[in-house]
């Protein structure tokens, strides 16, 4: 499965993507997400098995904690991207970058002001949801999908002209498959969660094309790297609950987002509370309309066993954004 499966494969849909808690070292603390998406259409030629050239989207975004700031930015391009050895040797976005084998992962991008150069290894073994890598897609079809839950990270952000060095925990997740992402009412709430204990957590809450959810599933990955299937079937589960705590409305899109959540594991005696450390972390620079998501870190508390227990995480939110009405529909209803 490794190195290879670092690389890019021919599947209908895949990305990497990169979430982390970082400080420099004067104190500041940020949160980012990186992400390549890699898209292969079957076109006229689908028969044959034959595939279009790939198209790339990666966004970025950054979290300044202390200003309570977070910005964005998108980069594109088309075309095949061969690989000159095991693993992913090299993807070009423009003028963004990412590399990865199972010894290290490296990217650089940024926005006008803002650019951040990470080196990250991994201190535990890959992660495989569902014990097996394989599972039911989000929407539909079907999806590879491992984490390398913990990777130490180190490199440089320069920031409104400063240079500086930081360091940090990073989350990685790694899907490929044949499956379609849908837009509003079918999506997810994905949460990323790092424990001061050296617990990590996965868990997805997946909604249909009628907005109901329609499964709840997680991986409980402990300190050795060891893991526990959580859910996996059906809407509820009674090893794992996900409780929402609040709403934030965005003023770049009218989207209502989740903002606060209640995980619990109760066989494992834990419930963790979940709160953004900025409300606004929407990435507004995806396109489509309908692929806009919010994206965000958030502060980890909570409790296991009764003992108290803190930690740090990313959330996922996508398919809240209402598309705009098409013009067709629109003179329908005013006749």
């Amino acid at each position: 499965m490794f190195p290879r499966d670092e690389g890019p494969h021919d599947n209908r849909l895949e990305w990497w993507y990169y979430s982390g808690d970082l400080r420099d070292e004067e104190g500041g603390e940020y949160g980012f997400h990186f992400v390549v998406f890699q898209s292969r259409d079957s076109g006229d030629s689908s028969e044959s098995g034959d595939r279009e050239p790939p198209v790339y989207a990666a966004q970025f975004g950054l979290t300044d904690v202390g200003s309570n700031e977070h910005v964005q930015a998108a980069r594109f391009t088309t075309g095949e991207q061969p690989q000159d050895g095991p693993g992913l040797t090299g993807l070009k976005i423009a003028d963004w970058s990412l590399a990865a084998n199972p010894e290290r992962h490296v990217f650089d991008a940024g926005a006008d002001d803002v650019r951040l150069s990470l080196s990250m290894t991994p201190t535990k073994p890959p992660a495989l949801h569902n014990e097996t890598g394989w599972l039911a897609a989000p929407t539909t079809g079907w999806t590879y999908y491992y984490s390398r839950p913990r990777m130490a990270a180190e490199g440089t952000l320069v920031l409104d002209g400063r240079r500086l060095t930081v360091s940090g925990d990073v989350w990685m997740d790694h899907q490929w498959g044949e499956f379609f992402v849908l837009g509003n009412p079918a999506g997810w709430q994905w949460f990323g969660v790092q424990l001061d204990d050296g617990t990590d957590l996965m868990v997805t809450q997946t909604r249909n094309v009628d907005g109901d959810i329609d499964s709840l599933y997680g991986s409980l990955i402990n300190p050795d790297g060891s893991l526990k299937p959580l859910g996996q079937a059906g809407p509820e589960s009674r090893d794992l609950e996900l409780l929402t705590t609040g709403s934030w409305i965005s003023p770049h899109t009218g989207a209502d987002y989740p903002s606060g959540w209640t995980i619990r594991l109760p066989a494992d005696g834990i419930q963790l509370n979940l709160s953004p450390v900025v409300a606004d972390q929407e990435i507004i620079s995806a396109r489509p309309e309908s692929a806009i998501y919010w994206e965000g870190k958030v502060s980890v508390t909570g409790t296991r066993n009764g003992n108290p227990v803190r930690g740090s995480g990313y959330v996922e939110l996508t398919g809240y954004v209402v598309p705009p009405s098409l013009p067709w529909r629109d003179a329908g209803a005013a006749r």
